[in-house]
Parts: structure tokens; sequence; C-alpha cells
């Protein structure tokens, strides 16, 4: 199992975190962003959207995060990271589809219009307008997590697909300590050995 990647993409550690949850062997293949490689001919021929991260198993080639992770816990259901019921699955869903729709485009904005852009290209109205996008979804995941440990059940896909995008909140002046159940949640999940290994 190879996943092309960039190691400091949220959305690659998102795939290596459940790579290493679910224990199984596999080979990082970088794709350097900074350079334009995942522009490059050859990795399109992988995955035509030109992003990261990639999986190649066996004659499966596979992109989109999330989609990796359901892969995997498809592949491994013995690690009890996907659902065990349809309650269980949209609970799961309803986390890992917030993130992908809202909470992790936003934190991406806020990103590209505070650090990555120049100066000049940066647009302050889009950064307080994904601001307040990004508090509604961690005023939702605070309310969820309120006297829990894990959105769902047990910690599952919904944790290893929102907590990358969050891991950077102060950088970006995301003030977690606003949740507190968010921010021991978060605590939680970044003392997992799979956490340590990928971002330590």
């Amino acid at each position: 199992m190879k996943l092309h990647g960039f190691s400091m993409s949220p959305n690659t550690r998102r795939a290596l975190v459940a790579l290493e949850e679910h224990g199984v062997a596999y080979e990082l293949v970088p794709v350097d962003l900074m350079s334009g490689e995942q522009k490059t001919e050859a990795y399109r021929a992988l995955n035509p959207t030109g992003r990261v991260p990639t999986l190649v198993d066996g004659d499966l080639i596979l992109w989109e995060s999330n989609a990796i992770l359901e892969y995997l816990t498809a592949a491994h259901p013995e690690k009890g990271l996907g659902p065990v019921s349809p309650r269980d699955a949209g609970e799961i869903a309803r986390w890992m589809f917030m993130n992908a729709a809202h909470l992790s485009p936003n934190v991406a904005r806020i990103f590209a219009h505070t650090i990555r852009l120049p100066p000049e290209k940066r647009l302050p109205q889009l950064v307080d307008e994904a601001r307040v996008e990004v508090d509604k979804s961690l005023g939702a995941l605070e309310k969820r997590l309120a006297g829990r440990t894990w959105l769902a059940e047990r910690f599952s896909n919904a944790e290893i697909s929102i907590a990358p995008t969050l891991v950077n909140a102060p950088m970006l002046q995301i003030d977690l300590s606003r949740f507190l159940a968010v921010q021991a949640w978060m605590g939680r999940i970044t003392g997992r050995p799979s956490w340590k290994k990928i971002y330590d």
C-alpha cells in the first residue's frame, strides 16, 4: 500500500493517522507541493484533481482523504473505526461531512488569506466570514461533546477526519479555549500513539 502525499498537508496527515490506527503496512511517497509536483502528468495519471493524498492499494487508486478513511475501515472492520449500526453510520458521517463541507474549507480560507497568499491578494472580509463559519462548526462540536468522550460511541473516523483541520488553530488565531469540550477532545486525540507518530 502506498500513500502519495505531502507530509505537511492536513489531508495527507488525515490519511496517515488512519493508516497508523489500522496498523497496516504502507509507504509514504512524497509529492512536493512546493515545486508543483502535483501538477505533473505522472501524478495526474494517479489523481486527475492534482491534489493530495492518493492511496494505491494493488489495482485500486483512491483519492479524497475521507474516502481513504472509509476504505480502510471497510477493509479492517475489526479496528472499530467505522460504524457498527445505521445510527452510528449517520453520526460518524455527520461530522465527516461537516468537516469536508464547512469546517475544513473555511479554515483553509483563513490560512490562505492570512498566511499563504501575498499580502496584496489577501481579503480580510473573507477571513471574517470564514471565522463566523468556523465558529458555527466549533459550536456544534462543543454541544455534541458536552459530557462525552468522542463524537460517536468510541474513537472513530469522525475524530480522524476533523482533528487535522484544527491542529493549527493557534497559528490561525482560532481560539479553542472558547470551546472547552472541543479543546479537551483535541487533547485526547493528540495523545494517541498514531497522532504522535505522524505529528511529532
